[in-house]
């Protein structure tokens, strides 16, 4: 029996990207192949935190919620091959989008959406995602950002603190989509709605 490995089943809204204001059934998969120092989310490394469940067992957990809308995340969820999962969810009538830093989009290819949060940029793959979303500071140099050929979703978001928004960083964003009007702002709603 196959079990999955994950930190956290929560309901909430999409604060992100293409689908915000959507409520949304998360799933949070544990572990990462990346240690970035700005990750706002440490509960994918926490072992405290760390559950098995069967397919079955997240199935019969998500329908308590009224949403058929299922993000799962991480983490990094590709480091696990989930579509065997992904398809059993769909079956069960679940849209089914991934966000991912494009470790191994086999993995998770048969999702329904998926949302490309590339960390290391010398190999983007633009094939696989719907949506682009990258992770921006004042501080930091855009050229792989601004190199992007695509006709999909390019989203522009702040590098924020771990529960608040980091408003320097917002501003700067802000500026970026002015100036480059190709860019989509993503703010993180969520984290200025205090939810999860």
């Amino acid at each position: 029996m196959k079990l999955l490995k994950i930190a956290h089943i929560f309901y909430s809204i999409q604060g992100e990207g293409t689908n915000t204001g959507e409520a949304s059934v998360f799933i949070r998969f544990f572990g990462c192949n990346l240690t970035c120092s700005f990750c706002d989310d440490l509960m994918h490394k926490d072992k405290n935190a760390l559950r098995e469940y069967t397919f079955s067992q997240v199935l019969e957990k998500i329908k308590g919620f009224p949403s058929k809308r299922v993000i799962i995340t991480g983490g990094e969820p590709s480091i696990y091959n989930l579509n065997e999962f992904i398809s059993f969810l769909q079956e069960n009538d679940y849209f089914i989008s991934i966000e991912t830093n494009g470790h191994k989009f086999e993995n998770i290819k048969q999702a329904d959406w998926i949302t490309y949060s590339p960390k290391e940029f010398d190999d983007m793959d633009i094939n696989y995602p719907d949506e682009f979303k990258f992770i921006v500071s004042k501080d930091m140099d855009i050229n792989h950002i601004l190199n992007l050929k695509t006709t999909k979703p390019v989203y522009i978001q702040a590098q924020n603190n771990i529960h608040t928004p980091d408003m320097e960083n917002i501003s700067h964003c802000i500026k970026l989509v002015e100036k480059y009007p190709q860019f989509k702002l993503s703010v993180q709603m969520h984290k200025f709605l205090g939810v999860l």
